[in-house]
């Protein structure tokens, strides 16, 4: 009796027990189920404030967008081939070591990533600091070619002449031959080099009798220029007082011989839009017209020798004084120049220039002048004239240049001149 309450008993307890469990398990399930919806709710919350804020965000951007305006027209950058390679970029002190940099065509002087040895880096230190101080200009009236090298051909022609006045008053004029030269120049920046062949010595077959040797610095502010002008071949007379009635004549007269050294320098006043280089040396464009005063100093000399026992028979019984047939000029001269000089733009390729530049001063003879030991009046004055055609990078240009020196004392007066003329063509790279 007692076993089978026992047994009933332990029946009871595992009923209850298995119930229990089952409960728990469901009640886990459900506070599971009840979990995951609470965070799904949430997380649908949260979405859709998200989503608001970028709408937000999209709504404004569109409206920023839509107050910009955009011209065209428009124009797609081209894709590169599928089968491009492409090299990254790639710096390095080998890579921009000048002599690489040279032989790559991509050196520059104003470059900062070039490499330099000291001395050198010295050097272009030295020039980029000259060239921003001599040779700025307003981009508006004058700009560059672009260009560092220049070839060019050149054929030069020039003479010298002379007005002698000779007690009691006969007037005489003469001049030399023309002189004409053929040459070839290449420029690198300021910095040119070339040869010239003279003409007489192919048609004449001997030793020229004259020489000219000319050097020129020109920048934004100022041009300087070295000249040497040698004739001892004669001259031709031209008019000699009343002879045939002061009527032009031609006779040859091998009595004269010239001598002279000059230095010229002078400043623009107007150097940030007017370009004297634009005119003479291709080396600017001159974009719109526009003229400078020019200041500065001429210090020339000069020996100039008329020897009339030379002269020709015909012309002998004319000289005023058979005595005196030896008339020799030998001074120094110092003179302040100053001028004024005008670009016109004919049209966007043409460029004419005509500068006139006179000076006054002092002039020192020596003893063995023909009035001996003196200081006397100077006057000069110089004026040039060119034409300039640039075609792209290929240039054109026709030039006329004159220097004049006056010498008046007593009975004596003497104007000598050297008139030149040049034409270039040429290629800028």
């Amino acid at each position: 009796m007692k076993m089978r309450s026992y047994l009933f008993c332990l029946l009871f307890v595992l009923i209850i027990t298995g119930y229990s469990r089952a409960w728990a398990d469901e009640t886990d399930k459900q506070r599971d189920e009840l979990i995951e919806t609470h965070l799904n709710d949430e997380s649908i919350k949260q979405g859709d404030e998200a989503a608001d804020i970028i709408g937000d965000i999209e709504h404004f951007g569109e409206k920023l967008l839509g107050d910009i305006k955009i011209e065209g027209p428009y124009t797609k950058a081209p894709l590169p081939p599928e089968d491009a390679k492409i090299e990254p970029l790639v710096y390095s002190r080998e890579q921009n070591w000048w002599w690489n940099r040279l032989k790559h065509g991509t050196l520059a002087m104003n470059d900062t990533t070039v490499v330099w040895p000291k001395f050198l880096q010295f050097c272009v230190n030295v020039y980029n600091w000259a060239d921003h101080t001599f040779n700025s200009y307003d981009p508006e009236y004058v700009i560059g070619t672009g260009k560092r090298w220049k070839v060019r051909l050149v054929s030069d022609n020039w003479l010298d002449s002379y007005a002698l006045k000779l007690p009691p008053g006969i007037n005489t004029t003469m001049n030399s031959d023309v002189y004409a030269n053929l040459g070839a120049y290449i420029q690198y920046m300021a910095v040119s080099i070339g040869s010239s062949y003279d003409i007489e010595k192919l048609f004449k077959k001997k030793e020229p009798s004259h020489k000219k040797y000319e050097f020129g610095f020109i920048c934004a502010l100022f041009n300087a220029e070295l000249y040497y002008h040698e004739n001892r071949g004669g001259v031709n007379i031209r008019r000699f007082g009343d002879y045939k009635d002061g009527k032009f004549i031609k006779e040859y007269f091998p009595g004269v011989s010239l001598y002279t050294l000059g230095f010229d320098a002078y400043y623009f006043f107007n150097n940030k839009k007017y370009s004297q280089g634009a005119a003479y040396n291709f080396a600017k464009y001159q974009l719109k017209s526009q003229g400078s005063f020019l200041l500065g100093l001429s210090i020339t000399n000069q020996k100039l020798r008329f020897d009339f026992s030379k002269l020709p028979d015909n012309l002998k019984p004319l000289l005023p004084n058979s005595e005196i047939t030896d008339y020799y000029f030998h001074y120094n001269s110092y003179a302040v120049l100053f001028g004024y000089g005008y670009n016109w733009v004919i049209a966007p390729k043409f460029l004419f220039n005509a500068t006139v530049m006179p000076s006054i001063g002092f002039s020192h003879y020596y003893e063995d002048s023909i009035e001996g030991n003196k200081y006397l009046l100077s006057l000069n004055i110089q004026a040039r004239l060119s034409l300039t055609y640039n075609l792209g990078n290929y240039f054109f240009g026709v030039f006329g240049k004159m220097n004049g020196h006056l010498y008046k004392q007593g009975n004596y007066s003497l104007f000598s001149s050297i008139e030149n003329f040049s034409a270039y063509v040429g290629l800028r790279f």
